[in-house]
């Protein structure tokens, strides 16, 4: 086998010291030839497009920092995932684009959801996914927990779209994760739990503010160590003329205990399919979202 000859730069020498031999300049020479010819590539670099004016806010958005001291254990137990995916579809949207496609928001964001479900079910093979969906006016519990990919692909398949309304009872999705949830019983002091519930919400209308009203069910469902709350919502260009920032702060609201994850994306595919990504780390284990809310 031909042995590979790596080129070193030769420090120059002081004026002082006697110069090379003709026989040393003959092999210096070739090795000069070699070292040109094994430069490194050019690396061509992309511009970045500037953010959109409407974006900018997203930034206070990807601020994390580290948990510090914590009340609840830092351990990889299996975990209950509700994906709670929003039927509903704005009219005159704004479609994805990606690969010079255009995508409903419900479309690539079931696609990034089954990503998700796939990769989380890589991680560890003890986590079970439910799924709900978002009607005009309710929440509906469809699947029930499994770690089936089939059953999982083909339930989030049949989501279809429906029409928007100008108001969602979030009470109709609390009640609907008490009656089939059980959560780990903080009684018996299981440090750390058998399991923890989590869920995410992928919300997705820019006109309709959700209402929920607390009682002391939902209240003691949020302030569990082992329930968390994500969000996920893909909305329209943040404008005066849709209740965007009104939606932020009300689903911001849910997060009791400050472990949550909230990431809004506004029609980009790359952002949408990256929060989802960091949507993937263990509530016990992650580091906290730091909000600046407005």
């Amino acid at each position: 086998m031909a042995e590979r000859i790596i080129p070193i730069t030769m420090e120059e020498e002081n004026e002082e010291q006697s110069s090379p031999s003709d026989s040393e300049q003959k092999i210096a020479k070739p090795m000069e030839q070699l070292s040109i010819k094994t430069n490194k590539p050019t690396v061509q670099v992309k511009t970045i497009q500037k953010t959109n004016v409407h974006e900018e806010y997203l930034r206070e958005f990807d601020v994390f920092e580290d948990r510090n001291e914590s009340s609840i254990p830092n351990a990889n137990v299996p975990e209950k995932l509700i994906l709670v995916i929003d039927r509903a579809q704005d009219e005159n949207f704004t479609p994805f684009v990606a690969n010079n496609s255009k995508f409903t928001p419900l479309s690539m964001l079931k696609r990034a959801i089954q990503l998700f479900i796939k990769l989380k079910h890589t991680i560890n093979k003890s986590n079970e996914f439910a799924i709900v969906v978002l009607n005009e006016n309710n929440a509906k519990w469809i699947l029930n927990f499994t770690s089936d990919m089939r059953k999982l692909k083909d339930a989030i398949n049949k989501i279809d779209k429906c029409e928007v309304e100008d108001t969602f009872n979030l009470n109709s999705l609390f009640d609907e994760i008490k009656e089939n949830v059980t959560m780990p019983n903080l009684l018996k002091l299981e440090v750390p739990p058998s399991y923890i519930v989590r869920t995410v919400i992928f919300y997705g209308r820019s006109y309709t503010i959700p209402k929920i009203q607390l009682n002391e069910s939902i209240e003691n469902l949020l302030e569990n160590p082992y329930f968390i709350c994500d969000v996920l919502i893909t909305h329209e260009p943040v404008e005066s003329s849709n209740y965007c920032h009104k939606i932020f702060n009300a689903l911001q609201e849910l997060d009791k205990k400050g472990l949550a994850y909230f990431f809004p994306v506004c029609r980009d595919s790359r952002r949408l399919h990256n929060c989802a990504a960091k949507l993937l780390g263990h509530p016990l284990q992650r580091p906290k979202q730091k909000l600046q809310k407005t």
